[in-house]
């Protein structure tokens, strides 16, 4: 928070504190902070019974508060849990979804951390109390909805949507989850982004975008990054994609027979009609693309001859305009240098455009056909089959356009491809395999979609003045993450997905010390920066407060790290339980124990 952000701030809660009187209120009030921060034993405040001032008291003077913006966005408000005569009071710095969604501080996986901490000092949850200080994409950004359509998130949350949006499990499939969060947030000085990636759609000249605030996380292939993070070498999560089984057999025409048209991105294949069952099985593992099936008469050019064949050709999709995209150059097909050739990849590629030679009942020479490919793409083909799955390859000058293999390797690439080699191909197999290896009609069963990532496009927005300045979000079940038309982005934490705003902690704090005043505490942990700076009136960082007393209202003060930082940075654990053993010692010498609720 900016220094001068921080200073008005502290000019409207002196405000409040002259306008309440508080010095008529608590003896302790009105005591220099240097003053305060030198008493080594201060002066424990008086019971808050004596003042008539309770929990229930101020809980009821709260109400249903709407004194700022978070109230439009919030399911419940998290007053605090814990032992009202607690002497030792834990105060966070705002509440996460978790905590949002129950009503209570400290559920969720930073909740865990702290009750372990607790737990170290030999403490449980119920002999202390916990409170915390406080109580983006644009409008038209388009979220994809479970039956594949798109909605502006704007009006998903001005609809309260509560039906399931497409989001990305952590193991990368694309799966439909409810939404069960509606926010909206102001832009303050955030900065703005416009973020796509290569081969999203383009209608009307212009690129599918997600509009977003630089503190919103990404998707990419190393993970959750902020917007403003994010770099031009960077792949982000498309949320669109395919199954591992259609995205191989989809790979495995395209190295054989297959083609993606230039004008839309639909995978379309032919085979000989005696190959029909092929086709068929092709199709099925391609289910999820709409697949069209049927048989054509087509005229073979150099015989002058009509036959007919089986063809195939999918819907076109997002997916497909990746792979269209890696799999096509200024002169045609080649070969992207991230390809990894599967079992079924291999098998695919051998069944469309390979066969095997027969020397003897037990001898096979096999070849595959690759004249689409130039002679640097075959090169690179012939690497890859042996790293990838052990199978020595070689051309020769007499056919370059030909990848040959040894009797050995015959054997062995026959052994890969039977499992996947219907009955309608099984002679372009080696014999041996042939014989002893059975064709698995499983392997070409459709599996889960998974995503696929893709080069993002992100710009800054420098001149977003005058435009409108209230970001969305929602958030979904499980997977806390959703699809948009420019990428995946992970769910904002109402209101903890950022810092809280000097309007928001003036709006609270008087609630919070009316809270402490009703708990009279002797110890107070400050959980983070802005809890630290909040009641130690402070801009310093957090580095520089923990680890020492500070003084709140006449109470000793404890400055710490956030459950929520230890748990991405656990090397700092250990100076969070050196600041607590000092808390720890101080309740032994002031002789403060666990005392039992009402």
């Amino acid at each position: 928070m900016r220094s001068v952000a921080r200073e008005e701030l502290h000019q409207l809660i002196r405000q409040f504190e002259a306008h309440l009187s508080w010095a008529q209120r608590q003896g302790t009030v009105g005591v220099p902070r240097a003053a305060a921060a030198a008493a080594t034993t201060p002066a424990a405040p008086a019971p808050s019974a004596a003042r008539g001032l309770t929990l229930a008291v101020v809980r009821e003077e709260l109400g249903e508060c709407t004194r700022c913006k978070l109230s439009s966005g919030r399911t419940h408000i998290v007053f605090g849990v814990g032992n009202p005569k607690a002497a030792l009071v834990f105060v966070g710095e705002a509440p996460g979804y978790e905590e949002d969604r129950q009503g209570e501080p400290f559920v969720g996986a930073a909740g865990q951390l702290l009750d372990k901490m607790i737990a170290a000092m030999g403490l449980q949850r119920r002999d202390v109390y916990i409170a915390n200080v406080v109580k983006c994409l644009r409008y038209n950004t388009c979220v994809q909805l479970e039956n594949g359509s798109w909605e502006r998130i704007g009006r998903l949350v001005a609809q309260r949507y509560g039906g399931q949006v497409m989001s990305v499990a952590r193991d990368g499939a694309i799966v439909a989850r409810r939404v069960i969060g509606w926010y909206r947030s102001p832009l303050a000085d955030r900065a703005v982004y416009r973020m796509s990636y290569a081969s999203s759609a383009i209608r009307g000249g212009k690129r599918a975008i997600t509009w977003l605030t630089g503190d919103h996380e990404v998707l990419t292939r190393r993970g959750w990054v902020r917007a403003d993070g994010l770099n031009p070498a960077d792949e982000i999560a498309m949320g669109q994609g395919l199954s591992r089984v259609a995205r191989e057999v989809a790979i495995g025409s395209l190295l054989g027979d297959g083609g993606i048209r230039r004008s839309s991105a639909m995978l379309a294949f032919v085979h000989g009609r005696d190959q029909a069952e092929y086709v068929r099985l092709k199709a099925r593992a391609l289910a999820e693309l709409a697949p069209i099936v049927d048989e054509a008469e087509v005229t073979n050019q150099l015989e002058g001859r009509r036959y007919l064949v089986s063809r195939c050709r999918t819907r076109s999709t997002r997916a497909l305009r990746v792979l269209r995209r890696r799999f096509y150059g200024p002169h045609g097909k080649q070969i992207p240098r991230v390809i990894v050739l599967t079992p079924r990849i291999a098998a695919i590629w051998f069944l469309d455009d390979g066969y095997t030679k027969i020397k003897s009942p037990n001898l096979g020479l096999s070849e595959i056909a690759a004249h689409s490919f130039s002679a640097e793409d075959i090169r690179f083909l012939i690497e890859r089959l042996k790293g990838d799955l052990d199978v020595e390859a070689y051309t020769r000058e007499s056919s370059p356009g030909r990848i040959h293999f040894g009797s050995e390797a015959s054997r062995r690439l026959s052994e890969i491809v039977a499992p996947y080699c219907p009955p309608c191909l099984r002679y372009k197999l080696h014999p041996d395999p042939e014989r002893r290896i059975t064709f698995d009609p499983s392997s070409y069963d459709p599996d889960q979609r998974e995503t696929l990532f893709d080069q993002v496009i992100i710009e800054r927005v420098e001149n977003f003045d005058g435009m409108d300045e209230t970001f969305f979000c929602i958030d979904v079940e499980d997977t806390h993450n959703f699809v948009t038309s420019g990428g995946v982005v992970h769910n904002c934490r109402p209101p903890g997905n950022r810092n809280p705003e000097p309007d928001e902690v003036a709006a609270c704090e008087p609630f919070l010390r009316k809270q402490l005043e009703a708990l009279a505490p002797r110890l107070i942990v400050a959980l983070g920066k802005f809890a630290a700076q909040t009641l130690a009136r402070t801009d310093a960082p957090i580095s520089a407060l923990r680890g020492r007393w500070h003084s709140y209202q006449g109470i000793r003060l404890m400055p710490t790290f956030h459950p929520a930082f230890l748990l991405r940075s656990p090397d700092r654990k250990r100076d969070a339980w050196h600041d607590l053993q000092l808390v720890m010692a101080e309740m032994k010498r002031l002789g403060l124990g666990p005392k039992e609720a009402p």
